[in-house]
């Protein structure tokens, strides 16, 4: 009866396991075309930031720049980053509506321009993924064109939600 009782347990437990599937950590790089670069990447192995620009003279009185920080297979960042100068207060509203995606997602997509194959260049910037640990950019950057996750949630670049992502599936 004892021996029932652990295999009920077991077929349990292997049943659950079936139905949730193994979830493993991804990323993969698309080659880059006229709309852009796709990064799909699994939600563990991106982060966003906003972060304050020490060396601007423009006319922001709180210059900061949004960033999306991506580990890839190398376990090196590639950072995709928005090329506009933004007030504090509007970076973080970017920052939250890009973590509001990411956190409601299975994986990710993150459209730049620019080439994330390129040759690595190790920078003296490190990042920190709470599953993965602390590690080096790699040279690579992108500019920000959109973001959106596999549930249909998603964030331009452009003008925001008002914007639709370009060509988004």
């Amino acid at each position: 009866m004892v021996s029932l009782q652990k295999n009920k347990y077991s077929i349990i437990f292997l049943i659950f396991l079936f139905l949730n599937g193994c979830v493993t950590s991804r990323y993969s790089a698309g080659k880059p075309n006229a709309l852009g670069t796709d990064i799909q990447v699994t939600p563990d192995r991106i982060i966003t930031e906003c972060e304050f620009i020490t060396d601007y003279d423009g006319d922001r009185k709180n210059p900061y720049g949004f960033m999306i920080h991506i580990l890839d297979l190398q376990y090196t960042v590639l950072t995709v980053s928005n090329g506009v100068v933004l007030e504090k207060e509007h970076c973080l509203v970017k920052q939250a509506k890009a973590d509001k995606i990411i956190k409601n997602a299975e994986f990710v997509t993150v459209r730049g321009r620019g080439d994330a194959e390129e040759s690595i260049v190790k920078e003296e910037f490190k990042h920190t993924f709470k599953k993965h640990g602390t590690y080096f950019g790699n040279g690579r950057s992108l500019n920000f064109l959109a973001i959106w996750n596999d549930k249909g949630d998603c964030h331009s670049g452009f003008k925001g939600e008002d914007d639709p992502c370009p060509n988004h599936p």
